[in-house]
């Protein structure tokens, strides 16, 4: 018969061995208690502060996309509008700046724009104009107004969108 089949003989048991440690290598030899909480689920303090900073980088990026269609200006039909009212010698204009987005669909056509002063009752002063928008880059729309104040609604109407915007001088 042969020795193969025997099991091996430990001489120094690691049971032995940790009952003489110190407590500090007793700690490190206990399984680990699962952490509850965000912190057990990333799996500790380093990756937490990685995760905090890719959720800081997508928001940074977020309200960078935010404030850059916001200054962008208003759509109307694909277009891209900017409104404005200025005082040229006694006289309100509105000036309206139209620009085509460089890819997709864009409105050409009438556009019908009725400005109202506001806080005015509903048989106060409005005044109705129609521009129509061409097939080109950029166009800009100059118009007198014959009235003053210093608040106004302005609505602009496709065939298809209605906007409503409040603008001052």
């Amino acid at each position: 018969m042969s020795d193969n089949n025997r099991d091996p003989v430990f001489y120094y048991s690691r049971e032995r061995r940790l009952q003489r440690a110190s407590q500090t290598v007793k700690d490190a030899y206990e399984p680990k208690k699962k952490r509850r909480g965000l912190l057990g689920l990333i799996g500790g303090k380093g990756n937490l502060m990685i995760f905090m900073c890719i959720i800081l980088i997508i928001a940074m990026f977020g309200l960078g996309r935010y404030i850059i269609i916001r200054n962008e200006g208003i759509r109307l039909g694909g277009n891209i509008l900017k409104l404005s009212l200025v005082y040229e010698e006694e006289i309100l204009l509105l000036v309206l700046h139209k620009r085509a987005p460089a890819m997709g669909e864009i409105y050409i056509g009438e556009v019908d724009i009725l400005i109202r002063p506001a806080g005015e009752t509903q048989d106060s002063a409005e005044f109705t104009h129609r521009v129509i928008f061409n097939l080109v880059e950029t166009e800009t729309f100059t118009i007198a107004l014959p009235f003053m104040g210093n608040d106004f609604f302005v609505i602009l109407r496709t065939s298809d969108e209605q906007r409503v915007f409040r603008l001052q001088p």
